[in-house]
């Protein structure tokens, strides 16, 4: 399914981070849990826990313009109520330039909390080769630049280069969060933000029905 280059960048950026990193640190393996939430992520992501909480670098390769995803299912009453991505190296190798890229949230079962949000701009707003970006609570595009084939760009490394934060609201009690976190490369026009959200929507009543159905079985 997926290329022998693309397979390969990803594991050469998680060497890469590894590499970088002065601390203790160590490479993800999906659905591996992390300060009570679990972490699930495709072929093409490679996450570095780097603590403290959930203090991730990440590293990805795109085949292809239809994005990555990473899922955060909450295990614990007691999670971390913030989840920040220290660092991002992101490669094309999908064969075509990018010309933006999309940071999306979706709260596929929000659970008994307020819904996981952004906060603030990503990187200090630092993006390069990406010149503009516009904030929401759910959705950060970059835009005004362009990533080529082959090329990858680099964002949150170095001294006062920022962070991207996602405050996750986990329920402390009650039905537990999930949310996702996806993002895309932009090849034309960005995506709206609902209309991702929406499909995690119903894929979280999905979620949920399943749920109800599991417990009358029990019953």
């Amino acid at each position: 399914m997926f290329g022998k280059k693309f397979v390969m960048a990803t594991a050469a950026l998680a060497a890469a981070g590894i590499a970088g990193t002065s601390h203790a640190a160590s490479v993800l393996a999906s659905g591996d849990t992390v300060d009570g939430w679990k972490i699930t992520f495709p072929v093409g992501i490679a996450l570095v826990s780097d603590g403290p909480g959930v203090t991730l670098e990440k590293f990805a390769a795109f085949d292809s313009s239809e994005g990555l995803d990473i899922t955060f299912t909450q295990v614990s009453a007691t999670a971390a109520p913030v989840v920040t991505i220290a660092d991002e190296s992101i490669t094309n190798v999908s064969g075509s330039s990018f010309g933006g890229f999309q940071f999306l949230l979706a709260n596929t079962l929000p659970g008994n909390a307020a819904p996981a949000s952004f906060s603030g701009s990503a990187f200090n707003d630092d993006t390069a080769p990406f010149a503009s970006q516009s904030d929401s609570s759910d959705d950060i595009t970059l835009t005004d630049g362009t990533l080529a084939n082959t090329d990858t760009a680099k964002f949150g490394f170095g001294a006062g280069a920022g962070t991207l934060s996602i405050d996750a609201n986990p329920a402390s009690s009650g039905l537990f969060k999930v949310f996702d976190f996806k993002e895309i490369p932009v090849t034309a026009v960005p995506i709206p933000a609902a209309a991702w959200t929406g499909l995690s929507g119903l894929i979280g009543l999905g979620l949920i029905s399943g749920a109800k159905r599991l417990r009358r079985r029990v019953a």
